[in-house]
């Protein structure tokens, strides 16, 4: 019997449930899950660690012994490129900050070209062939009717950038940003080249937009075609506010989008991004997650969350065979 850690959005303190799932107790992810890492720790010892432990074939890449994506030393990227190829696991992408400025602001935009440019940079050194992007502060042009046009510029811009690089760029849908339900992911998409340009999905993230309707799994349906990446986290909405959750155990729906997933026949990869502590995290460090007080608490929310998943992912394999 596996055990589901259930936390109230009211406060921290732990319950649990029975559900009656049996796993291996030391079952292997498949090679398209993985998980991002400073969900489990700053330190690179411990990010290893937990690695080998639940068997994840490697991670994504987002801050790191204390530092943003963007503020990574060349030294820092010489230890993570050592230890993913003695230890014989990959980085499946690089989580950048790229363009969680507002659109208005054409200095930060220029900025936010240069992080690029060296995200470009760090992902051929890691061999990863994922950049994940976003889409400007949802409060800095939500009112301008064209902004999807006006996002789809800035991004073709990035997408010059890593023409012929053999990196893709993945757009994440996100709460805080212009493009963060399926209507609006689409609204961007449908404008940028499927070649170059593809969706990091995070049905989670709708939860946190109070106008938004909650997440179902027809979104994932109609996204499917230009569907790079899924971001793997839950949440509850309460009023206007969205509270952070185990995987499985809040609103965003994972039975069915699982089985939607492998329905469509999707081939991409599922990467665990926990959020969820037992100590709640402030809003600010969700909002920009990188460095030590961000991390705290995540590798005991991660193993929940990672064994969460191996259920969630065993009850998929068993109504699959039953059928």
């Amino acid at each position: 019997m596996q055990l589901v850690a259930h936390v109230s959005p009211q406060r921290s303190v732990i319950h649990h449930k029975v559900v009656t799932v049996i796993i291996l107790p030391f079952m292997k992810f498949p090679e398209s899950v993985t998980i991002i890492s400073d969900e489990i720790s700053q330190e690179l010892d411990v990010v290893a660690a937990f690695v080998r432990e639940m068997g994840f074939p490697g991670i994504e890449l987002r801050s790191a012994f204390g530092r943003a994506f963007k503020d990574l030393t060349p030294s820092d990227i010489s230890q993570i490129q050592a230890r993913a190829q003695s230890e014989n696991w990959k980085v499946f992408g690089c989580s950048t900050p790229v363009f969680k400025c507002p659109l208005s602001d054409r200095t930060a935009i220029a900025q936010h070209r240069e992080e690029c440019k060296r995200a470009l940079d760090v992902a051929n050194t890691l061999q990863s062939k994922l950049l994940r992007v976003f889409t400007f502060l949802r409060d800095s042009a939500r009112d301008d009717s064209s902004w999807p046009q006006r996002v789809v510029k800035e991004l073709l811009k990035l997408g010059e950038l890593a023409a012929g690089s053999g990196i893709r760029i993945g757009v994440e849908n996100e709460s805080s940003c212009l493009m963060a339900t399926a209507d609006e992911t689409l609204a961007v998409m449908q404008s940028l080249p499927a070649s170059l340009f593809g969706v990091i999905w995070d049905p989670c993230n709708v939860i946190y937009v109070p106008e938004a309707r909650l997440p179902e799994t027809n979104d994932v349906t109609r996204l499917f075609s230009r569907l790079f990446h899924v971001h793997v986290k839950d949440a509850v909405r309460r009023g206007q506010s969205g509270f952070a959750m185990p995987v499985g155990v809040g609103e965003a729906g994972w039975r069915g989008e699982l089985a939607e997933l492998r329905r469509l026949g999707y081939q991409g990869m599922l990467s665990l991004e926990t959020h969820w502590r037992l100590e709640a995290i402030k809003e600010s460090e969700l909002h920009l997650p990188a460095g030590y007080s961000f991390s705290r608490g995540g590798e005991i929310a991660s193993r929940v969350c990672a064994r969460n998943l191996q259920s969630l992912l065993a009850l998929e394999a068993a109504a699959t065979a039953s059928h």
